[in-house]
């Protein structure tokens, strides 16, 4: 159904499509005057990205009446987004035309190929050593099995105490028949918990021996291990503060950064757009991406787990 404020809003957004479709218009029109003449069409460049900001406003204001009405009008919510993302594509091309830069995100220099070099290290000796669910888990079966050998101790001593007294006890007595029910009890949990600690020594074992070659190695291990999560941590800041630096700017983003999050932070949820797109930067420097199109570029085949799951992990949260 089409409510009077629907229907106002499915007019502003023609209204405003006719508007893109103008400036689109003007920005053709401004390429053929900048092959012909570069300085008679300054003025009409400015003209465009003023009606380009006029635009943008206009979107946004949309989108905000939008938001109490998403069950009714999902496709103007839609439409509105398709018109934000052909403004960012203009201003983009206006800006370029201007003389526009796009800001180097991914820039390297000696404090970050330093970093990167020591997380690589990092997880190199990460590798090596034993995950610490993996610890947690030997630990749990060394500690079971041992759990287990101290309860079959028990139920043995029970077992020769019935029997001691049996051996003394008159037979017939309550002492008597007290011990020999002790007996019977005692020797039927015996033979079930000798049963159940074969396979818990078997699981112990292995365990322990994955526990000891753990602690064999070279404690330089976990030290570079230590050091590669440091340096990641220092990474993550340094990509953060560098796309805080971007959006505070006037340069341009990056193709890969538009098109995986958008031309600029939302209105709600910016902390957690702001985790996203720093997980994003992060992975590229980590593992020196360098495409210009795709956020977290293409994996390659001889990518570790490692690196998979980074990527996962980077993913989340980013534009399909």
């Amino acid at each position: 159904m089409t409510t009077p404020y629907n229907g106002d809003l499915e007019r502003k957004v023609r209204e405003l499509g006719y508007s893109v479709g103008n400036v689109e218009s003007s920005l053709r029109s401004l390429r053929d005057e900048f092959e012909e003449d570069r300085s008679g069409s300054r003025s009409r460049l400015d003209t465009v990205q003023l009606d380009l900001r006029e635009r943008k406003s206009e979107a946004e204001d949309l989108d905000e009446r939008a938001d109490g009405h998403d069950e009714d009008i999902v496709f103007l919510r839609r439409a509105v987004g398709d018109l934000g993302q052909r403004i960012a594509w203009l201003e983009r091309r206006v800006r370029t035309a201007a003389g526009g830069r796009a800001v180097d995100l991914d820039a390297t220099d000696h404090e970050t190929k330093l970093l990167v070099k020591k997380i690589a290290a990092g997880r190199a000796a990460e590798a090596q050593l034993l995950p610490a669910a993996d610890r947690a888990r030997h630990v749990r079966s060394v500690n079971a099995y041992q759990e287990a050998a101290a309860r079959q101790e028990k139920t043995r001593a029970a077992v020769l105490e019935a029997a001691a007294t049996l051996a003394t006890a008159a037979h017939g007595s309550d002492a008597f028949t007290k011990a020999t029910d002790a007996y019977r009890q005692s020797r039927t949990n015996l033979r079930a918990t000798e049963t159940h600690l074969g396979s818990l020594k078997r699981t112990a074992d292995t365990a322990r021996t994955a526990l000891d070659r753990d602690e064999s190695l070279d404690q330089t291990l976990s030290e570079a291990a230590a050091a590669g999560q440091s340096a990641h941590q220092h990474l993550t800041r340094i990509a953060r503060a560098r796309i805080s630096a971007a959006l505070a700017g006037t340069d341009l983003l990056p193709v890969w950064f538009a098109a995986a999050l958008g031309p600029m932070p939302p209105r709600e949820d910016t902390e957690a757009w702001l985790d996203t797109a720093t997980r994003a930067l992060t992975y590229r420097l980590s593992y020196s991406i360098r495409d210009e199109v795709l956020a977290l570029g293409s994996i390659p085949a001889q990518a570790t787990a490692r690196q998979r799951a980074d990527h996962q992990t980077a993913e989340q949260g980013l534009r399909r």
